[in-house]
């Protein structure tokens, strides 16, 4: 009961710590082009500053149930020559089943910053065998929700992200687990980054 009532604790913190990031991003000046304006657009490098400042204010950073997932990126519809990119996410895991994370996109002349929330059903498929491996096998279905800013190549205004794919989870090293797999999704309301991303990643999680 003590763990849980942490968890739910430290997912809350998470959650508005992402609810401040995604706000303060939308608040940075931009540069409109207009006579004797001073002002500079967001960047990568203050974006991840924040980004940080976020996951150290959220107690993500000494948290036990965590993941951390780079992935590469195709979006076969985003404009040519910025069709291919990367970028990571960092999942608090509230439970075995949810999570809440903060994930960070670049795509061409494209970034973004999003808070999400994911829904995961881990299974043992292999466990009929008998085998004493096979326990040790997880494949995991998911599906995450968010809303992001983006920091270049948009409007910044309120970016939907909506993802679907599957992991396979294995290993043991330093306490956490291993784990590769893919998802499709989407980005809404993105301008001409709007519409179809592939992504294949793999990461390390600890806990749950």
């Amino acid at each position: 009961m003590k763990n849980t009532k942490s968890n739910l604790i430290g997912g809350a913190a998470f959650l508005l710590a992402t609810i401040t990031l995604s706000l303060s991003l939308q608040a940075q000046p931009t540069n409109n082009g207009a006579a004797g304006t001073n002002a500079s657009a967001p960047t990568i490098s203050g974006a991840l500053t924040e980004l940080y400042a976020a996951l150290e204010s959220s107690g993500l950073t000494t948290a036990t149930n965590y993941a951390v997932e780079p992935y590469l990126t195709y979006a076969p519809s985003a404009p040519g020559g910025n069709q291919v990119g990367g970028g990571l996410l960092a999942v608090y895991n509230l439970s075995t089943y949810l999570g809440t994370g903060l994930g960070a996109d670049y795509l061409g002349q494209f970034s973004l910053v999003s808070a999400q929330v994911q829904l995961k059903l881990p299974t043992h498929p292999f466990a009929f065998t008998g085998a004493s491996w096979a326990t040790n096998i997880v494949v995991a279905p998911f599906a995450l929700a968010g809303v992001g800013t983006g920091l270049s190549g948009s409007t910044g205004t309120a970016i939907a992200v909506t993802d679907a794919g599957a992991y396979v989870e294995f290993g043991h090293w330093w306490g956490g687990r291993f784990n590769t797999g893919a998802a499709i999704g989407r980005w809404s309301n993105a301008g001409a980054y709007s519409g179809t991303r592939y992504h294949f990643f793999a990461g390390w999680s600890k806990g749950f």
